[in-house]
């Protein structure tokens, strides 16, 4: 194999290396549901992350209440793959609630909307920046690719 050839393919490893990165252990919020308890509005909040640990762990859900987001952080560590948080906002009564937790070491997940309310009705445990992760490291093997090809075409070596 030719070297440009070799070091396009290395290239195009690194930026699937990197594209793996991004499809770690992110949480994912899987429902929301509220209640009233002594006249404040408890957000229920159900969440799965594989393999909690001490070092491991779901460390902030940040809660979007209209447009507005209030982060909780100091929560219990979960020891199985599904938790449920129960989240006290006080005596307000929101219209959309929408949910996103964060691990301490992969980042945040995308954020869900509660059942019913203005938002989307429901999410996914995917990334946020998974797509842009995606696009961007296909962007950047054609455009390896395309300089590659350039070079061969005026006899550059």
């Amino acid at each position: 194999m030719k070297r440009p050839a070799v070091v396009a393919l290395f290239m195009m490893l690194i930026f699937a290396l990197l594209t793996v990165n991004v499809l770690a252990d992110v949480p994912s919020t899987i429902s929301i549901t509220r209640r009233s308890e002594g006249g404040n509005t408890i957000i229920d909040v159900k969440v799965r992350h594989a393999d909690p640990s001490t070092s491991h762990y779901i460390s902030q859900i940040n809660l979007d209440l209209d447009g507005t987001v209030k982060s909780f952080t100091g929560l219990p560590k979960a020891t199985a793959a599904e938790a449920i948080y129960s989240l006290n906002i006080g005596p307000v009564s929101p219209k959309a609630v929408k949910a996103q937790a964060v691990c301490n070491l992969h980042g945040a997940g995308s954020y869900y909307s509660e059942a019913g309310t203005n938002g989307t009705g429901g999410g996914v445990g995917i990334p946020a920046y998974l797509i842009g992760a995606l696009v961007i490291g296909a962007l950047l093997g054609v455009a390896v690719l395309l300089i590659l090809r350039n070079r061969r075409i005026s006899g550059v070596s």
